[in-house]
C-alpha cells in the first residue's frame, strides 16, 4: 500500500488537482454560455412562437411532446456547440459534476449550476415557462413595464409595520386551502409553494429546524456588517440609511454574483421585531426600498416583494430554533428558473447560517 508520501500518491494528488481545475474551467464556461444574449434571445423566440397552444390544465396534449423535444434539442445544440469551442465536453461535464460537488475543493456555487442545467430537462418547468410566456404575450408590453417599475413603489405604500406583520402571520398559517403546496420534505426542512395571480414568480415558504439558538440566528442573519463573512455569494454589504432596529431598521445594499447571470444589486429595508408574534420569538421583515441612484452597469436590481422570516426557540431544546422563511423576489431570471431554484436557495441559506454559527458566533463567544 502507498502512503501519502509515495510517488503513486503524488501522482494521484496531481491528477485530482488537474480534474478539479478542469471542472472549474467547465463551470466558468457554462456560466458564460448560458449568460450570452444569443442564448437568451433564442429561448425567447422559441417560447413566443410555440406558447399559444399550451393550456393551464393537468392534461398534457400530444402536441406538447414534439415541441418539448425541439426545445431540448435547441438547448443541447446551442450549449454543446459553444462549449466545444471552449474545450468543454458537456456530456462528460454533466457526468462528472455530481461527484465533483462532493469533493472538498468543489466551488461552493457549483450546485446552482447543476440545478439550472437540470431544469432544462424538466417538462414541468418547460410547461410552466410556456404558460408564463403565453400570459406575457397576451399582456400589453407597456403595461407590463409600468407594473414592473411600480413594484417597488407599491411596497413603499405599506406605511405601517403592522400590515407587514399581519401579512407574515397570514402566510405562515396558510395551508392547502389557501393555495400552498408541499414540494419538498427533507425531514428537517419542508418547502411549500404558492402561485401568485399577479406574478409568474411563485411565493416560497419553508419550515426548518436549525442547529442554533434563535437569538444567535437573528444576530447573524440580521447583521449587515458580517454578511460577506458567511455568504460567499455576497461580494458587498453596506448600510445606506436607517436609524437602527430600535427605530425604523436599516436600508441595506448588497451586491451578489450568482452563477450564469450578471451581478445583482439588492437595496432592501431590514426590520427586526423582537417578541413577535409571541414572547421569545423574533420576526424579520425584509422588502425592497425605493432608491433613486441607478444600479451599476451590467447590474440588475432585485425586487423583493417579501423576504420575511419568523424565528422561535425550539421548546424541547433551546439550543435549536424553528424558522419559517418566506421569499418572493424578482432576480431578473425566467420565471421557470426562479421557481425551480427558490426552494434550494432556502435550504442553502439555512446551511450557511448553521456553518456561520459554528465558525463566527461560537468562536467570538469564547
Amino acid at each position: 500500500f502507498a502512503d501519502d508520501r509515495s510517488p503513486l500518491s503524488a501522482k494521484r494528488s496531481s491528477l485530482s488537482s488537474f480534474l478539479s481545475s478542469e471542472m472549474e474551467h467547465a463551470v466558468q464556461s457554462v456560466d458564460e454560455v448560458l449568460s450570452e444574449k444569443g442564448f437568451v434571445a433564442a429561448l425567447q423566440e422559441f417560447t413566443e412562437r410555440h406558447c399559444d397552444i399550451f393550456e393551464a390544465s393537468d392534461e398534457n396534449k400530444l402536441e406538447y411532446t414534439p415541441i418539448f423535444n425541439d426545445y431540448a434539442t435547441l438547448i443541447e445544440k446551442y450549449v454543446d456547440s459553444r462549449l466545444v469551442e471552449k474545450g468543454v465536453d458537456l456530456e462528460k461535464f454533466m457526468a462528472d459534476l455530481p461527484v465533483y460537488m462532493e469533493g472538498v475543493d468543489a466551488h461552493p456555487r457549483t450546485g446552482v449550476v447543476l440545478e439550472l442545467l437540470s431544469s432544462f430537462d424538466s417538462f414541468i418547468a418547460f410547461k410552466d415557462m410556456m404558460l408564463e410566456a403565453k400570459k406575457a404575450k397576451a399582456a400589453d408590453v407597456g403595461e407590463t413595464e409600468d407594473a414592473k417599475q411600480g413594484f417597488a413603489q407599491d411596497l413603499g405604500a405599506l406605511d405601517f409595520l403592522k400590515e407587514k406583520l399581519d401579512m407574515t402571520r397570514v402566510l405562515e398559517e396558510g395551508g392547502a386551502a389557501e393555495g400552498w403546496t408541499l414540494i419538498a420534505d427533507k425531514t428537517w426542512i419542508q418547502t411549500h409553494r404558492k402561485k401568485d395571480p399577479e406574478s409568474p414568480i411563485n411565493l416560497t415558504r419553508c419550515f426548518a429546524t436549525c442547529n442554533m439558538p434563535a437569538e444567535a440566528f437573528m444576530e447573524i442573519f440580521m447583521n449587515p456588517l458580517i454578511k460577506t463573512k458567511w455568504d460567499e455569494d455576497v461580494t458587498t454589504c453596506e448600510i445606506l440609511a436607517g436609524g437602527g432596529y430600535d427605530k425604523d431598521g436599516y436600508v441595506v445594499r448588497q451586491l451578489t454574483k450568482i452563477p450564469l447571470i450578471n451581478q445583482r444589486e439588492m437595496i432592501w429595508r431590514w426590520i427586526w421585531v423582537k417578541d413577535h408574534p409571541e414572547p421569545g420569538a423574533h420576526t424579520c421583515v425584509i422588502y425592497s426600498e425605493p432608491w433613486e441612484t441607478p444600479p451599476p452597469p451590467n447590474t440588475f436590481r432585485v425586487i423583493a416583494k417579501i423576504g420575511n422570516c419568523v424565528v422561535r426557540p425550539l421548546k424541547e431544546d433551546p439550543s435549536k430554533c424553528r424558522v419559517t422563511m418566506f421569499a418572493q423576489m424578482d432576480f431578473g431570471l425566467p420565471a421557470f428558473i426562479a421557481n425551480h431554484t427558490s426552494s434550494n436557495w432556502m435550504v442553502r441559506n439555512v446551511l450557511k447560517l448553521e456553518a456561520a454559527y459554528k465558525t463566527l458566533y461560537t468562536a467570538n463567544a469564547k
